[in-house]
């Protein structure tokens, strides 16, 4: 049996950029809120399935930005490889030394990435979208 979480500590220690406090704001609202928010991009993953298989073909020509972290266990950067193919507009950034959560991690090089695509690729899109 593998996974994601396979090696992970039974008691993680608690994270440098989440404290405690952080903590006690995520469970304060997830006390009222629940869970099911967070958990619905995985409910709807057949249905997303579904309508990418009749995607064929397809390009999304809109500017696009992809930004990769070197250290991402779980979007590794070599996944999104030929991602050009199906998105002509695409602007990568990518994040050294940083992993999933990059804007905890790396807010400053994150936001360099988006306030840069925004000033410049995203400000006159080629086309509109019809999706």
């Amino acid at each position: 049996m593998g996974g994601l979480l396979v090696r992970a500590p039974e008691e993680p220690s608690l994270s440098s950029i989440v404290t405690e406090e952080d903590i006690r704001v995520y469970v304060r609202q997830f006390q009222k809120s629940g869970f099911r928010g967070p958990l619905n991009w995985y409910r709807n993953m057949e249905l997303n399935w579904q309508w990418g298989c009749k995607a064929v073909g397809w390009k999304i020509l809109v500017p696009a930005l992809m930004v990769t972290a070197e250290k991402d266990p779980v979007l590794v950067p070599e996944m999104s490889k030929h991602m050009e193919d199906w998105i002509p507009y695409l602007k990568r950034g990518h994040i050294k030394d940083c992993g999933h959560w990059t804007q905890m991690e790396k807010p400053t090089e994150l936001n360099q990435i988006l306030t840069e695509w925004l000033e410049t690729d995203a400000r006159d899109p080629p086309v509109v979208s019809k999706l």
